[in-house]
């Protein structure tokens, strides 16, 4: 039961997400309030409003999240670290919600709003993976590869970094080479931990499950980021496809953080220093 419905409480996390990356994809499609949906296409028109549904959209899925994040926290199954973890996704709910309240949203607001939302999936992935988890691993032998362990475990801060830049570039605060400059590092970062652990620890069905993850949805991601940078640069931003592409850049976003925290998590399990470790595949 508990699974379902931490499972259920991302899932509407990332639905939230997704409706607030529609929106601010259609307010950089039309600036001055220039494109609206009829039945899934856009149409221009001087006097049509731009989309406004977030706040609509997103009671919904708020209130759903509220009331089966609370009812984790106040499981029975849920004690020490993943309660806390839990009670955090919670905090990250009702700050979302509270600086989401008053649409629209300042350039700033935005930023916070996004920022807490993203933070909000973080925590209930660690939920999920952590209860996944139905023993002691037996660590393994990564002395060979110092620096893998707290690469890993930094990736996570350094996509969310890459979130905010995105974020503020969205709203139109910074320019675009904070994000572009983050994007390369990020992708670096996760290209090097995931190649070094598939080549080197594949025999964790955890690790390179977790890997895999990571790196399909980088690949994904930066695909994405290229295509709409490209519409950007063509003039293309006022069409369904830009806002379409950079609504799934958005949520790609999302399931890149979400990734690393598992590999960050994965790696901190199996890679941990120990005594007593599992011989690595060369």
């Amino acid at each position: 039961m508990w699974k379902r419905l931490a499972q259920a409480a991302a899932i509407a996390g990332l639905a939230a997400i997704i409706s607030g990356a529609f929106i601010t994809s259609s307010d950089v499609a039309a600036p001055q309030g220039t494109v609206t949906v009829i039945s899934g296409a856009f149409t221009t028109s001087s006097d049509v409003a731009a989309p406004q549904g977030h706040p609509e959209i997103g009671v919904v899925p708020h209130m759903v999240i509220a009331f089966l994040t609370i009812a984790l926290v106040l499981s029975a199954a849920f004690q020490g670290a993943q309660r806390i973890v839990a009670s955090a996704a919670v905090l990250c709910l009702a700050a979302a919600a509270a600086i989401g309240w008053s649409y629209p949203l300042s350039p700033g607001a935005a930023v916070w709003h996004a920022a807490f939302a993203h933070l909000f999936v973080a925590c209930m992935t660690v939920v999920l993976i952590a209860r996944s988890w139905s023993g002691p691993a037996v660590p393994l032998d990564a002395s060979a590869h110092r620096g893998l362990r707290e690469a890993a475990l930094i990736t996570p801060a350094a996509v969310f970094a890459q979130i905010v830049f995105g974020a503020l570039y969205r709203h139109q605060i910074t320019g675009i080479m904070p994000h572009m400059l983050g994007a390369m590092v990020v992708a670096l970062l996760t290209m090097i931990v995931s190649a070094l652990v598939l080549q080197h620890f594949s025999q964790s069905r955890e690790l390179k499950r977790a890997a895999i993850l990571l790196i399909s949805a980088v690949l994904l991601q930066v695909c994405l980021g290229i295509a709409v940078f490209m519409m950007l640069l063509l003039n293309l931003s006022a069409t369904a496809a830009f806002v379409w592409t950079a609504t799934a850049h958005v949520t790609t976003g999302t399931l890149v953080f979400a990734a690393s925290v598992v590999m960050a998590m994965e790696a901190w399990r199996h890679l941990a220093p120990a005594r007593v470790a599992q011989p690595a595949s060369a």
